[in-house]
Order: structure tokens, then C-alpha cells, then sequence
């Protein structure tokens, strides 16, 4: 492989192992967690519901919502 194309290739791995996660995950018990307000409004949007908040998320790592319904 040539050398010159080894070094961009790096770069490119650190750089997108460094980047946050844009996406919701389950939490436990039905509750979710996303990064931002904006992400929990839009994932909920999504599926024609309203987020009810929760709090934050341990470790400050983003915010805990669960949806409900309309």
C-alpha cells in the first residue's frame, strides 16, 4: 500500500472515532437517552409523540425522556 495514502486513512479513523454518538438509545425501563433536547424533540416527532423529560443523564452524557403518546 503506498505510504503517502496510509496517513489520510489514520486520520480519518481518529478523527471519526472521536466524534459524539448522534443518536437515541434505550436507557432501561422504557426511558431513553440522547445527546441534546433537539435529538429527543425530533426522535419523538418522529413517531408522533411528545417527549416528556426526565432529567439529565449520569455522567452528564446527555439528557433521559421517555415519549408519550398524543
Amino acid at each position: 500500500m503506498n505510504r503517502h495514502l496510509l496517513f489520510p486513512l489514520a486520520l480519518l479513523v481518529v478523527t471519526g472515532c472521536s466524534s459524539p454518538p448522534n443518536q437515541v438509545v434505550p436507557f432501561r425501563d422504557g426511558v431513553l437517552r440522547a445527546v441534546t433536547y433537539v435529538q429527543a424533540t425530533d426522535y419523538c416527532s418522529a413517531r408522533n409523540a411528545t417527549p416528556k423529560w426526565l432529567g439529565r443523564a449520569p455522567a452528564e452524557s446527555g439528557v433521559l425522556f421517555q415519549c408519550i403518546a398524543d
